[in-house]
């Protein structure tokens, strides 16, 4: 069920949370350059350094948004990660939850066919759990993505999608919180949200096109609740213009915590099966799997830093 309504010809607003109502439309603009743009619904919060006005009891600091989305803090930049990465845990537990469906189907459907068709059943039961157990730890082992770089002291933005290595002017940065109709995992059942870096191909750098075109890069998804994007899109905001307060863990790896002693060990062995129940987004961060930030960035960023 929606909580967004229509308040006027082109203005949608969202629901109040944390002394904060958003409102979106549709801009000249997306239709002309954005994918899809002519239906898309969302609010410009950059170029134009929108400030929101977040009321947060705590962390005024908006340390759980650089705790929750940023892959290390550095003396003159701070890498924050985008959805693929941030939001692994949904991928996770919509597996567990076709496992379980299908156990149910297994016990009242494929348990009471036919002897004839056994040799059926057995390579239909064990196929469905194969595939179920392939949704769900896949993304944990999944290769991680570059990070979108943030360099305060140069004032840009260094990002590496699908090949195309991207090198932006901090005032030239295209971001908007927009409205996500097709939600992960729920179907369009919940509003979503979603903060979005719209890449134009004039700030591409080892790749020429044509004619001007914006990709978009999906930083955060969240649902129901539209704060978490908003707060992300504040945290980075007040990062690059130097307002405060903003916290920033210096030269801080964000990655999951490995076990040191010999009793740790053993604990965290035995505590495996539940930890990963109720943080499967710690295991996906320690996979060995990343990708790396080209030559270039380290040059530009003035060392070599492949946090992600």
């Amino acid at each position: 069920m929606t909580l967004i309504r229509k308040i006027d010809y082109n203005l949608w607003e969202g629901p109040k949370m944390f002394d904060f109502t958003p409102h979106f439309m549709r801009t000249e603009y997306a239709r002309e350059y954005y994918p899809n743009g002519a239906s898309l619904l969302h609010d410009p919060v950059h170029p134009g350094n929108k400030k929101i006005p977040l009321v947060l009891k705590k962390s005024e600091d908006l340390k759980d948004a650089f705790g929750g989305y940023s892959s290390g803090g550095h003396k003159d930049y701070v890498d924050m990660r985008i959805n693929s990465v941030a939001n692994r845990s949904g991928f996770f537990y919509m597996g567990l939850f076709c496992l379980f469906i299908w156990w149910i189907f297994d016990i009242f459907a494929l348990s009471a066919a036919p002897p004839s068709f056994k040799v059926f059943n057995q390579i239909l039961r064990y196929g469905g759990y194969g595939i179920g157990a392939a949704i769900t730890f896949i993304p944990l082992f999944r290769t991680l993505a570059t990070p979108v770089r943030f360099h305060k002291k140069n004032q840009e933005v260094y990002v590496y999608h699908k090949k195309v290595l991207y090198r932006i002017p901090w005032d030239e940065c295209e971001f908007s919180i927009r409205i996500a109709k097709q939600n992960e995992g729920y179907r369009g059942l919940q509003d979503g949200y979603q903060l979005s870096l719209w890449l134009s191909s004039v700030h591409a750098t080892n790749l020429a096109f044509d004619e001007q075109q914006h990709v978009e890069l999906n930083m955060i998804h969240c649902m129901r609740i539209h704060a978490p994007a908003y707060a992300y899109w504040e945290y980075v905001r007040r990062y690059m213009t130097g307002d405060t307060p903003v916290y920033t863990e210096i030269s801080k790896k964000r990655i999951s915590p490995q076990p040191t002693l010999d009793i740790e060990l053993v604990l965290w062995l035995l505590l495996l099966p539940v930890s990963i129940l109720c943080m499967p987004h710690f295991y996906a961060l320690a996979t060995p799997f990343r990708r790396r930030w080209p030559k270039e960035v380290h040059e530009w960023t003035g060392e070599k830093c492949n946090w992600n």
